[in-house]
């Protein structure tokens, strides 16, 4: 299945199919917290069938972490639509090693999934335990569609039993950190030394 980037841009886009179909909106605003004086950047993720929100994402800085909540996600994780708290980015997208590239994340299943970005190709997501591709987020000219003649990036997603909603969610934080860290919000395919999320916030260097 391919899920096609209406609009070039993780925070701001639909996700559609190519016979024009929206599956998921990402939308992002400015909103308040009770910890927080100034605005802060949140996305939701919806669910276009029926508007239910399947993720949230509370952008942090140099001072405060990166949340992320859906009802997926355990203890503080599934709170959604409660601002200041939640899962931060750094727990939900991790290291294992200090100088790898690669982030990993847990289904609500336990099973282990990896983020690595290919040069030349984009971000692939494969499953640990057997190395099989999951999805793939990359760019093309599609031949065929509501987009044919266009040149779009999508996600390609193979077969899985990964709940769409976690894909989704954690590519939306990968994919975003990764162009603050290119400085480029328009760089679609990872260049060879990008490192998705890195160690910092992309803006002002926080908490992933």
């Amino acid at each position: 299945m391919d899920l096609i980037l209406h609009h070039n841009n993780p925070q701001k886009t639909a996700l559609v199919s190519p016979n024009g179909t929206t599956h998921y909106e990402i939308s992002t605003s400015k909103t308040s917290t009770s910890r927080e004086t100034h605005d802060v950047s949140l996305s939701k993720i919806t669910q276009s069938q029926d508007g239910a929100v399947v993720g949230e994402i509370e952008w942090g800085d140099c001072f405060t972490p990166t949340f992320v909540r859906c009802p997926l996600l355990r203890g503080l994780g599934g709170y959604v639509g409660k601002m200041g708290i939640g899962m931060t980015a750094r727990t939900f997208l991790y290291k294992r090693s200090l100088f790898s590239n690669s982030r990993y994340f847990l289904d609500n299943d336990g099973v282990e999934y990896r983020w690595k970005t290919q040069k030349g190709v984009g971000c692939v997501l494969t499953s640990v335990h057997d190395n099989k591709e999951v999805a793939k987020y990359t760019i093309g000219s599609r031949v065929e569609g509501s987009f044919a003649g266009e040149k779009k990036t999508f996600l390609r997603i193979q077969p899985c039993s990964l709940d769409l909603d976690l894909l989704i969610l954690s590519f939306a934080v990968m994919e975003k950190k990764r162009r603050d860290r290119a400085g480029d919000l328009g760089s679609a395919v990872p260049h060879e030394d990008d490192d998705a999320l890195g160690d910092g916030a992309g803006e002002g260097g926080g908490e992933a």
